[in-house]
């Protein structure tokens, strides 16, 4: 038997070369066995396709990869085996470690037993000694380390295992093939020629088995890479492959022969891709042009992030399809499968590019699979708010009895009620809700601003439709919460169950009335067939009607397995939830949504270690910057380097992680595949920092002298030469006729022609910023209304009907356009309710309590003076001790763990303020004298009263004024703060703040209202009293300070004026942090950092 190694460097043809000796056999004996043996399931498939193109059929042809072929000598040998698949091996491998610490025979590894990732770590490891053929007893003899042992210990356990029950896995099958080539001399022999070609490397195992069988066969061909010159550098791998080749062969005693090379095989690649292949990676290069051209050569692209790389080489891409290259010609490589597959699945569908990816979209990151997970998680956060209300929205489920206006329902209870989550709190908040749903609207546990216009009441809610929604959501509660224990069959019974059946995919089973229909599910295969449309593209159901039936596979994976091992009573009949779980997570981690291996007509992207042996006229290779290509070599989370040398030392031959990464060699094989152009990109951008290019990159660069990358600018518009999509080309010719480019004419002619509502909407937009970049008078782009109808109905809203409130004012003063974006057009940024007090309800209490207080005191005849501060913190709390006890249900908040703290800090802020207010040296008494004070008039409403301000203009305003005293013979009006913002006085003469005027106005209306002989003669002043700090801000007294009274009122008739007008210009009154005021929601829609602020 001959067997041939044929050695030559990457795309010298020692594919064609073995093709052509497969075909000369075929025309001699035309029905002579061939087996080939190639890497990849890619590589077959161009195999078969390169072998087609000999315009002939040739049959008894198979193809293999190693694990196909252990099976077929098996099987020849009539041994077959039950062969563990990935999800029992985990299983069993975790079945014994379970065993291992449950005995105390694992103590170092025994905390991390039962983590998925090390079970993953010790199945990588045990097919890593399998390969080595390192067999338990000798990797057991040579373990000395308490580390080693343990891991010796359990790879027996597992081995054991597998032998008494007959059972092995992927790397065993490959011990027993070539145990079985060592038993029978004759297997084998029947094939007439083997064919191994695309590999670049063999491990132990599959170089013994490959030594064996092609001396059996009639005539065997290896092709083997190699790199002469260079083989200490880029051809170390191919020099180890060849070594352990030649050392099997001795040992068997095969005599390997040299194949005299590739014949008459011409290298038709372009002249500087040779010249990159001949002298990459040399200590000392000769140099020469790239040559770079639209017909070939070598070129590089530099774009500052991944996004800008990937767009970059499909716009080249696209430009060569439309020059008339096929796709098929076409091959992008990327070391980074994660980082771009993403970029270049969703940029070649807006570039209409035809994409062949090589791997599957990951499971997990389907949105179906992805919204069932956050489904089987509900009860793990007990139904967070906003988590269920997610759920329940979600187009892939149809939850029985809850539509749209339910979840709508849900959602005003949990915010009018204040639920964050908990699913007694959501059942006692539907039941509230019922009991009070006589009532006009249920009265909301979020407060308004203090001194605010009370929202407009809300559609009452239906006690019956509030009943349903119990019943429906008591339902879901109940369905989706999963056993705590159950079998594992159980377990994927009852998910199968919520998921519902496919009645498309198999209409028997929908009419078969012996199977059982789910009690409860979510329809979810139906929810995605109810979304296709018979005209529109279909691609996304497709794709997760696909993720739907690979996760039911996983499930049926887990099935077996847990049947497998409950047959060899192996693990228990039940299981936890969490556990069970955390298995179904790691199976799906590790599943993709299978995508076909056929590329006819689409250019194929695939990573760089399966684009190895696919040659193709254009290449493309991604991503050569320093972390990307080369990838950081991963570290062993079992053994350092040092330590596989130290057991390589003992005979356990294991290979250190530097000798198993060779990404000069990957990189070499790739740059070798191209045969008339070359494309090597990177980003240079990480993190808003320099991104280094790779030493790849730069052995690349350094053969050639006239390397300038085309370099995209951050922020940069595609070039008018280089542009794909309608978009990219309104910017290029946006950006042209900007600088008075002509060369733009053409592409703007065809804008115009083909998308003339796109240039219309952009010239408009153009128009509208530099409008608002002008000094010019404000238009309706910046807060004018323009429209006589619209005027008229803001003058109405805000005409002498309309009741004012300090708030209104304060906005109007800050920002109209603020006050117009809130008040007028209602929009309010969303609050997610939070557990415990938020802000308006910390202020409630402080001001229920106060109040209280002061008014006992007040009744009682008490002065506030130091004598009766001790009784005045006494009555404080007596009263606070009820109303605290009360809060969590009167406000309708969870009282949290944080509460008791809440409690406690809250009641002694306000001791403090009471002891600060009956204090010799009260702030009080520094600003207005040391008169007697004593409560007077508390919660004092205004809400029925008129104003009269300048010019006559009248407006009806409303409000509470907290507290007034009576301080000798006037009036203190006083505001208590629960916030930290301090308000100037002065914010008043600016017109930014309107509150203690409008608060002194009234108070002055409101006394003189009065039929009482005792009332104070006058107002004193007005004070804001912060109750964390006892600080006093924002003191005004009616005659110190007139002339800032008298410029308020001015600013108030102003702004009511313009406002009744229609006007509500973008102009703050005063910047803060570049906006109205230091938080501003509306910021985004005003505008205003690019509105000139000179604007008339």
């Amino acid at each position: 038997m001959t067997t041939r190694l044929l050695l030559a460097s990457v795309g010298a043809g020692k594919t064609e070369t073995a093709q052509a000796v497969l075909v000369t056999l075929k025309r001699v004996q035309p029905l002579a066995q061939v087996w080939v043996l190639l890497a990849t399931e890619r590589q077959i498939v161009s195999f078969r396709e390169r072998l087609i193109a000999h315009e002939r059929v040739y049959g008894n042809v198979q193809f293999f990869n190693f694990y196909s072929l252990y099976r077929r000598l098996l099987a020849n040998a009539r041994q077959p085996q039950r062969v563990l698949d990935d999800t029992a091996r985990y299983g069993l491998i975790r079945t014994v470690l379970t065993n291992l610490s449950a005995a105390g025979l694992i103590k170092r590894y025994a905390p991390i037993a039962d983590l998925p990732g090390f079970v993953r770590v010790l199945a990588d490891f045990i097919y890593e000694l399998k390969q080595n053929l390192i067999t338990p007893d000798e990797f057991e003899s040579a373990a000395q380390s308490v580390k080693e042992q343990e891991l010796a210990r359990i790879y027996r356990g597992y081995q054991a295992i597998l032998r008494e029950y007959n059972l092995v896995d992927r790397e065993g099958e490959g011990w027993l093939a070539l145990r079985a080539l060592r038993q029978y001399p004759e297997l084998g022999c029947a094939v007439d020629l083997l064919v191994v070609d695309g590999y670049d490397q063999f491990n132990v195992l599959q170089t013994q088995l490959l030594t064996l069988l092609a001396d059996r066969a009639q005539e065997a061909l290896i092709t083997l890479t190699t790199v002469p010159g260079r083989t200490a550098t880029i051809g170390r791998r191919f020099t180890r492959a060849l070594q352990r080749m030649d050392a099997a062969a001795h040992a068997e005693g095969v005599r390997l022969t040299r194949h005299p090379g590739v014949g008459d095989f011409q290298d038709a690649r372009h002249p500087a891709l040779r010249h990159l292949a001949e002298q990459i990676f040399r200590p000392n290069p000769k140099t020469r042009p790239a040559e770079a051209d639209t017909s070939g050569g070598v070129q590089f692209i530099e774009a500052p992030d991944p996004a800008a790389e990937v767009g970059a080489v499909l716009r080249r891409i696209k430009r060569r399809l439309l020059d008339g290259a096929r796709p098929d010609d076409m091959l992008i490589a990327v070391r980074d499968w994660p980082g771009y597959s993403g970029h270049l699945s969703a940029q070649g569908r807006v570039y209409d590019l035809p994409l062949a990816l090589h791997y599957g979209e990951p499971l997990l990151e389907n949105p179906a699979i992805a919204a069932l997970f956050d489904l089987l998680a509900l009860h793990e956060t007990d139904f967070r708010r906003r988590d269920l209300l997610d759920v329940l929205r979600s187009p892939y489920f149809a939850v029985p009895g809850m539509d749209a206006a339910q979840v709508e329902l849900l959602e005003r209870v949990s915010l009018d009620l204040l639920v964050t989550g908990g699913r007694a709190a959501w059942l006692a908040a539907i039941g509230t809700a019922v009991e009070a749903a006589s009532q006009t609207t249920l009265t909301p546990a979020r407060a308004n601003d203090e001194d605010d216009e009370p929202d407009e009441a809300a559609a009452p809610l239906d006690a019956d439709s509030l009943k349903t929604l119990l019943v429906a959501l008591t339902r879901f509660f109940d369905a989706v919460t999963p056993p705590s224990t159950s079998t594992m069959a159980g377990f994927i019974r009852w998910i199968e169950d919520l998921i519902g059946p496919d009645d498309a995919l198999d209409p028997e089973a929908a009419t078969d009335e012996t199977l059982p229909a789910p009690a409860y599910t979510l329809a979810l295969p139906a929810q995605i067939r109810a979304s296709i449309d018979p005209v529109e593209d279909n691609a996304i159901i497709a794709r997760d009607l696909a993720a739907v039936t690979e996760f039911k596979l996983v499930l049926r994976r887990l099935l077996s397995a847990q049947a497998l091992f409950t047959a060899l009573d192996q693990t228990p009949r039940r299981t936890r939830w969490a556990d069970f779980l955390a298995d179904l997570q790691a199976a799906v981690t590790d599943a993709a949504i299978q995508r076909s291996l056929g590329r006819d007509g689409r250019v194929l992207v695939t990573s760089v270690t399966d684009a190895r042996g696919l040659p193709h006229p254009h290449v493309f290779v991604l991503g050569l910057s320093e972390g990307v290509f080369p990838a950081p070599i991963p570290e062993d989370p079992l053994f350092l380097d040092s330590e596989r040398r130290a057991l390589s030392a003992r005979g356990i031959v294991l290979p250190t992680q530097a000798e198993r990464t060779d990404d000069d060699g990957l990189f070499f094989e790739l740059i070798s595949l191209a045969r008339r152009s070359l494309t090597l990109s990177r980003p240079y951008v990480q993190n808003g920092a320099p991104w280094s290019e790779s030493h790849l990159w730069r052995a690349a660069c350094a053969v050639f002298t006239d390397v300038t990358p085309e370099r995209l600018a951050i922020g940069a518009v595609v070039p008018a030469e280089s542009v794909v999509t309608p978009h990219e080309v309104a910017l290029a010719v946006a950006d042209g006729l900007s600088g008075g480019d002509s060369l733009h004419g053409p592409l703007f002619a065809w804008l115009n022609e083909r998308h003339g509502d796109l240039w219309a909407r952009i010239k408009r937009a153009r128009a509208i910023e530099l409008r608002r970049l002008t000094r010019g008078p404000a238009d309706r782009y910046s807060g004018r209304l323009s429209d006589p109808t619209l005027i008229e109905a803001v003058a109405e809203r805000l005409g002498p009907g309309r009741k004012w409130s300090a708030s209104q004012l304060n906005e109007y003063g800050q920002c109209a356009f603020r006050f117009f974006a809130r008040r007028l057009l209602a929009l309010d940024a969303f609050a997610e309710p939070e557990d415990g007090l938020d802000i308006m309800q910390f202020g409630t209490i402080n001001h229920e309590i106060l109040e209280a207080t002061y008014r006992r005191l007040a009744d009682m005849g008490v002065t506030i003076t130091p004598e009766h501060a001790d009784q005045a913190v006494a009555t404080l709390r007596e009263i606070a001790e009820p109303l605290l006890a009360s809060a969590p249900q009167r406000l309708h908040f969870r009282a949290g763990p944080l509460w008791e703290q809440d409690r406690a800090l809250l009641l002694r802020q306000l001791e403090n303020l009471v002891r600060l207010d009956f204090a010799a040296d009260n702030p009080i008494a520094k600003q207005f004298g040391a008169a007697v004070r004593r409560p007077y008039w508390l919660e004092a409403d205004f809400s029925k009263m008129a104003l009269t301000l300048d010019d006559g203009l009248v407006i009806r305003v409303h409000g509470i004024i907290d507290r007034i005293d009576r301080i000798g013979a006037g009036a203190l009006v006083m505001d208590y703060k629960t916030g930290s913002t301090q308000i100037d006085s002065a914010e008043a003469a600016r017109g930014r703040n309107f509150q203690m005027i409008l608060y002194l106005l009234a108070a002055e209306q409101l006394l003189k209202r009065l039929d009482d002989p005792d009332a104070p003669d006058g107002i004193e002043g007005g004070i804001f009293w912060h109750i964390s700090s006892g600080k006093l801000v924002g003191v005004l007294r009616p005659d110190a300070d007139a002339e800032a009274i008298n410029a308020a009122r001015a600013h108030l008739t102003r702004y009511l004026q313009r406002g009744r007008g229609g006007d509500f210009t973008v102009h703050a009154n005063k910047i803060e942090s570049g906006r109205c005021i230091h938080f501003c929601e509306y910021h985004q829609l005003c505008r205003m950092a690019v509105t000139q602020r000179a604007k008339s």
